[in-house]
């Protein structure tokens, strides 16, 4: 009997520990921590410097050109750097006449353009400009870079004065009709080439147009608003033998006795003094104050200084200017000086 007990307790099943007991058995395992894994970004090559930007070349905003699809163009540069076409017809010569200056004889050397040769010109003038603006618009320009646009706006430039050059008896044939004792021709013609040249660089090429039509049209508009302002100068500041100090009203009474002019001609000739000597020579001359009672023409004193019409009439201003300020600095009355002249 106690056999089959023993027996009894070898077949009956074990229970399973708890899973609390087994824990409390088993020692604990470390708890291991992954650290973060950190993303390296590939290190990128340092930066070249560019070269510093050679002397006379401008930047690629600066550049101002009229733009084509044509010069888009893959074999744009073949057929738009070719020579200039060759006039069917020789140019007719025309002699000047023989009191003609030397600046206009020269005009009647160069032959007009045809619109062959006008259409050739600006398309490669813009061109050249075009592969210049192309050239210092890269990421990253080189010198070799500068230079071929350096060299690509002196072309373009060369090309400019010719055209401004074939177009100059434009200019003369319109200042002539506007010249007087106010506008010479000579001043006139200096400001109508300022517009021709700035309508060199803006004409339109494209649209198949002579320049000579838009050219007459800028240099007129100068012109014409140049001349009459030239009128109302000259009747306003140098009319006749018209002093400086003639817009100064006289407030002495009109019973006022003489005031002895010798003291008065000396402060002239000190006010005269205070003044550079090329302006001291340019009031003398104007109104008489030198040994010479008559006053001069512009055109007399700028051939006797060596400059233009104009420069004469700035330098007079700027001359009568000091003047007034020595007057009001001093106390004398410009009406004195006026009679003792």
């Amino acid at each position: 009997m106690v056999s089959a007990l023993l027996a009894s307790d070898r077949l009956r099943p074990t229970r399973r520990k708890s899973s609390a007991k087994l824990a409390a058995i088993r020692p604990a395992s470390p708890i291991r921590t992954l650290a973060p894994v950190q993303k390296t970004s590939p290190r990128k090559p340092a930066a070249t410097k560019a070269p510093p930007p050679l002397p006379g070349v401008p930047s690629a905003t600066d550049i101002e050109y009229i733009h084509s699809v044509e010069f888009e163009q893959p074999s744009a540069a073949a057929k738009i750097l070719a020579p200039a076409p060759v006039a069917d017809r020789l140019a007719e010569v025309i002699v000047p006449p023989a009191d003609t200056p030397p600046y206009l004889a020269r005009l009647y050397s160069v032959p007009l353009l045809t619109k062959e040769q006008e259409f050739h010109l600006f398309r490669q003038m813009n061109y050249l400009k075009f592969r210049a603006q192309r050239l210092l618009s890269q990421p990253r320009v080189t010198a070799a870079m500068q230079r071929r646009a350096a060299d690509a706006l002196a072309a373009a430039h060369r090309l400019r004065n010719d055209i401004v050059e074939a177009n100059l008896r434009l200019v003369v044939s319109i200042a002539k009709t506007l010249t007087d004792a106010a506008n010479p021709l000579e001043d006139l013609i200096s400001e109508g080439n300022v517009p021709l040249m700035r309508a060199v660089e803006i004409f339109d090429f494209t649209r198949g147009l002579r320049f000579s039509t838009y050219a007459t049209w800028a240099v007129r508009h100068r012109l014409y608003r140049c001349a009459p302002r030239n009128r109302r100068y000259a009747r306003q500041f140098v009319a006749g033998t018209e002093t400086p100090f003639a817009t100064v009203p006289d407030a002495r009474p009109l019973d006022a006795a003489p005031a002895d002019r010798g003291p008065l001609r000396s402060t002239i000739t000190r006010w005269l003094d205070q003044l550079p000597d090329r302006e001291r020579q340019i009031v003398e001359a104007r109104f008489g104050l030198g040994n010479d009672s008559q006053p001069a023409k512009f055109r007399e004193i700028a051939a006797d200084l060596g400059i233009s019409t104009e420069r004469a009439r700035q330098l007079l201003l700027r001359a009568v200017d000091k003047l007034r300020d020595t007057s009001r600095a001093t106390g004398v009355e410009m009406a004195d000086l006026v009679a003792a002249t």
